[in-house]
């Protein structure tokens, strides 16, 4: 089951003590964590400081919450269950380059 992270301790824990891995358009924080067994928890974060338009920063959490929707598969074989995922480029980029390296990202884990 794929659940949205929003406990801020919970998402603070993850930003300062996961894992991370980055590619190009992504930044990836993982952890296992034992107070979920079954469930994955993602975060997904458009910088304000890059997209200064609340239009843009939503766009880019939709597609990016639509792409983790549809890449369970490769998150449930990762061996984590929590992730944060912070988008790094400066431009809006289209569903189907977002999706490719979020591939990558994720597979690469």
């Amino acid at each position: 089951m794929l659940v949205p992270l929003k406990n801020k301790k919970k998402i603070e824990l993850l930003f300062h003590s996961g894992e991370k891995k980055s590619s190009e358009f992504f930044e990836c924080r993982h952890l296992s964590s034992l107070d979920d067994q079954g469930a994955l928890r993602f975060v997904v974060v458009a910088p304000k400081k890059n997209f200064p338009r609340a239009v843009d920063r939503n766009k880019i959490k939709r597609r990016m919450r639509e792409i983790v929707r549809k890449k369970r598969s490769l998150l449930e074989s990762s061996g984590f269950n929590w992730f944060l995922f912070v988008y790094l480029k400066e431009e809006v980029l289209s569903s189907e380059a977002m999706q490719k390296e979020f591939t990558k990202l994720v597979r690469s884990l």
